[in-house]
C-alpha cells in the first residue's frame, strides 16, 4: 500500500502534531506491506532526516511555510505530489486544508486532534476561530476518513459538526514511546513540564502553589518550558518574589526531562485543554503521581488512575483545589500505570493502525 503524507509540522522543529507524524510513520513503516512517501516545506529536522536515511521518498516544496497566504501555493504542489505519486492513500497531517485537493488514485485521510479553537475561543484570536470552523468544513469537503487521536476529539468535533458522526472515522490514540530507565528518586519536589501560558493552566499552577506554601506546604516547584505569554510570565515573577521554592528551568533537553521526571515528587498537569496529555504518560513510566485538572481527555487517555482537581469555576476557585490536592499525599496504582504505558507503545498504537489500514478497500 502505497501511502503519502503531508509532513510539514515536522519539516524544521516538530513538536505536538510533527511528533505524532514522527512515530506514526515510523512504526508504520516497519510493517513490509506499507510504503510511505512524504511532503514537505523543507527537510531540516532531524527527524526527517531519518526519514530520509531510511530511503523514504520526500517531496520539497523547497522553502519553509509560516504564513497562512502561503499555504495556497503550498497545496497546489501537495496536489502535483498526489499526481506524481499516486497513493492509495493521500494522509493529511494538518486537519485545515484551505483549498481543494484531491485524490483519483485512492483514499483521502486526515487527522482532527482537537477542538480548541471552537470550544476554547478564548485562548485564540477571534478570526482564527472563524477561520478554523470554516477550514474543516473545507476540509470534510474533500477527505472521506478521519482520524482522532482520541474519543473524546471525536465526541467533540460531533458536537460542532454532527454531519460528522455520519462519516468514516477511526480513533487511533497517540504513540508515546517508552522513556529510558533511570534510577528513580524523589527529590520532594513537584514538576510542570509543558509551555507556560493560560490554556495549559499556569496561572492556575503558580497560584496554587503560593496557596499551598501559605497553607504550610514545604515542596518545591520546578517548572519547565517556553513562556508564552506577558500575563503569565508577570504573574511568575510576582509569585517568585514572594513564594520561596520555585526553579524555572527554562527549555529542557529530552535528557533533562527525563532525569526531571524520574526524580520528582509528583507531576502537575493543571491545562484546561488538552488534547492528549502525553507529559501524562511520559510521567507514569517512572511511576509518579500525577495532579491534572479534570478534562474528559485526560480520564480517557489515563484510565481514570490518576488525582484530579475540578476546572469550573475562576482560576483563583481552582487554584485553592490544586492546592489542596497537593498537600496530600499520592500513591499511584504501579500497575495500571504499566498497563497505560504498553498501551500507548509504539507496537500497540501501530499495530491498531496497521489493522485500520487492511480493511481499507483500496
Amino acid at each position: 500500500m502505497e501511502i503519502l503524507m503531508d509532513a510539514r509540522v515536522m519539516g524544521t522543529r516538530p513538536s505536538g502534531i510533527g511528533m505524532y507524524i514522527y512515530y506514526l510513520v515510523r512504526e508504520l513503516s516497519r510493517y513490509p506491506e506499507f510504503h510511505f512517501a512524504l511532503v514537505t516545506d523543507v527537510s531540516e529536522s532531524e527527524e526527517m532526516k531519518e526519514m530520509k536515511d531510511m530511503g523514504m521518498t520526500v517531496y520539497e516544496y523547497g522553502r519553509p511555510i509560516s504564513k497562512s497566504i502561503h499555504l495556497f501555493s503550498y497545496y497546489k504542489y501537495v496536489q502535483k505530489c498526489i499526481h506524481m505519486h499516486k497513493p492509495d492513500v493521500f494522509w493529511e497531517g494538518n486537519i485545515l486544508v484551505p483549498v481543494k485537493i484531491v485524490n483519483p488514485y485512492g483514499r483521502m485521510f486526515t487527522t482532527i486532534y482537537d477542538m480548541f479553537p471552537l470550544s476554547d475561543p478564548e485562548h485564540f484570536p477571534k478570526l482564527y476561530s472563524i477561520y478554523f470552523r470554516c477550514g474543516i468544513r473545507q476540509t470534510m469537503k474533500y477527505f472521506d476518513k478521519f482520524i482522532f487521536d482520541s474519543e473524546n476529539a471525536r465526541q467533540e468535533t460531533i458536537k460542532y459538526f454532527p454531519e460528522m458522526a455520519d462519516r468514516d472515522t477511526f480513533v487511533g490514540y497517540v504513540i508515546v514511546p517508552k522513556l529510558p530507565k533511570l534510577p528513580v528518586s524523589d527529590h520532594g519536589d513537584f514538576l510542570y513540564l509543558g509551555n507556560l501560558e493560560t490554556r495549559k493552566g499556569t496561572d492556575i499552577l503558580l497560584k496554587a502553589y503560593h496557596i499551598y506554601r501559605n497553607k504550610g506546604g514545604t515542596r518545591g516547584l520546578r517548572i519547565a518550558g517556553k513562556m508564552r505569554e506577558e500575563p503569565v510570565e508577570k504573574l511568575f515573577h510576582e509569585i517568585s518574589a514572594s513564594t520561596p521554592g520555585i526553579t524555572y528551568l527554562g527549555y529542557v533537553t529530552e535528557e533533562e526531562r527525563n532525569r526531571e521526571y524520574a526524580s520528582c515528587h509528583a507531576f502537575v498537569f493543571p491545562s484546561r485543554a488538552e488534547g492528549f496529555g502525553i507529559p501524562i504518560i511520559e510521567a507514569m513510566n517512572y511511576n509518579k503521581p500525577v495532579l491534572a485538572g479534570e478534562l474528559d481527555t485526560l480520564k480517557e487517555v489515563s484510565g481514570n488512575c490518576i488525582s484530579f482537581f475540578t476546572l469550573d469555576g475562576s482560576a483563583d476557585i481552582s487554584a485553592m483545589r490544586l492546592a489542596d490536592l497537593m498537600l496530600e499525599e499520592h500513591v499511584p496504582d504501579t500497575e495500571a500505570y504499566q498497563r497505560i504505558v504498553d498501551f500507548y507503545d509504539a507496537p500497540s498504537v501501530g499495530q491498531k493502525y496497521a489493522e485500520m489500514l487492511r480493511k481499507l478497500d483500496v
